[in-house]
């Protein structure tokens, strides 16, 4: 992955230029401790208007989350180092934010429907220009939560998105609703 590939070159260059394995170390410990890197090389702390979040580096995607949330990665990348999905759950539980960014088309079989405990609510589709936009809700057949998806395919389907929110009950959308539209607004996506 380059952004670890990067931290490498680091302290490659400060073993050359200061001399020692202690000053790497240093270096690689401050970035650490910075937030710039957490232990997998994967996440890097922001601080904006959004408040603080850090940013979740996908094997071909990147996306902001708040700070106090906690990242999940999820399904491992079939075409690069990391992961084509991932979990970031609220700090009280009630809500959580996903994406699905794969290089190319793929399954995001962490969020299909299990019928025996869901079921699906609603679901719209639309053309618009080169893509299909489909929007889904999957309720838990108890009433104990809903996971409400914005899913694009290329129209070629060899690129898919899904970016999606699972919350407790309204009120739990409704209170972090502004940090899922920073975070659903943050996605870039990567090719090669």
């Amino acid at each position: 992955m380059k952004r670890q590939r990067a931290a490498g070159v680091i302290i490659f260059i400060c073993r050359q230029n200061f001399g020692g394995l202690l000053a790497a170390m240093l270096v690689a410990l401050t970035l650490l401790l910075a937030g710039s890197l957490n232990a997998a090389g994967r996440a890097e702390k922001k601080t904006g208007n959004a408040g603080s979040v850090l940013i979740f580096h996908g094997a071909w995607f990147d996306v902001h989350y708040p700070a106090d949330f906690t990242a999940k990665p999820s399904l491992p990348s079939a075409t690069g180092e990391g992961y084509d999905s991932a979990e970031f759950a609220s700090p009280d539980g009630s809500v959580s934010f996903y994406v699905f960014a794969p290089q190319w088309g793929g399954n995001a079989a962490d969020i299909d429907l299990n019928p025996e405990r869901e079921r699906l609510v609603a679901e719209r589709s639309l053309q618009k220009a080169d893509r299909k936009l489909r929007w889904f809700t999957i309720e838990a057949r108890d009433g104990g939560y809903r996971r409400s998806y914005m899913e694009t395919v290329a129209q070629m389907g060899s690129v898919k998105t899904i970016i999606g929110i699972k919350y407790r009950n309204e009120e739990a959308r409704r209170r972090y609703l502004k940090e899922y539209l920073v975070f659903r607004q943050s996605l870039e996506l990567y090719a090669d």
